[in-house]
């Protein structure tokens, strides 16, 4: 149950939560004087509420790193999926070896536009 738990941001997460609860009751004690009972209640409220912050940070973090990892390999599999087409024509011989796919030219410019000839249009 407590297996591949980042217990230390776990820590992390939930003394930030407990520092904030005790900003926001020692805001409202200066708006509000004598509304938070005394310092003993306050301490055992930030007590239980770190360990229970503790707990649920954890396991939310567990539950984020479980789902990524569980759409890694989707991802790469569709990849692989895109390329292998592409490298099977261009490894065959066959009429494609001067077709180049959309997959490949990803990110980078057309080649079938010329740079002058669009300056020359634009003038």
């Amino acid at each position: 149950m407590f297996k591949d738990i980042n217990w230390k941001g776990a820590v992390r997460r939930a003394a930030l939560t407990v520092f904030i609860y005790l900003g926001l009751v020692y805001v409202l004690n200066v708006a509000f004087p004598n509304s938070a009972g005394g310092i003993v209640p306050l301490a055992i409220n930030a007590v239980i509420l770190f360990v229970v912050f503790t707990l649920f940070h954890g396991f939310v973090e567990r539950r984020k790193k479980r789902q990524r990892a569980a759409l890694q390999p989707q991802g790469k599999a569709k990849k692989t999926k895109d390329r292998r087409p592409a490298d099977a024509s261009g490894a065959d011989g066959d009429e494609g070896e001067g077709e180049i796919t959309a997959t490949d030219l990803r990110g980078r410019q057309n080649p079938n536009t010329s740079r002058r000839k669009s300056s020359r249009r634009r003038r």
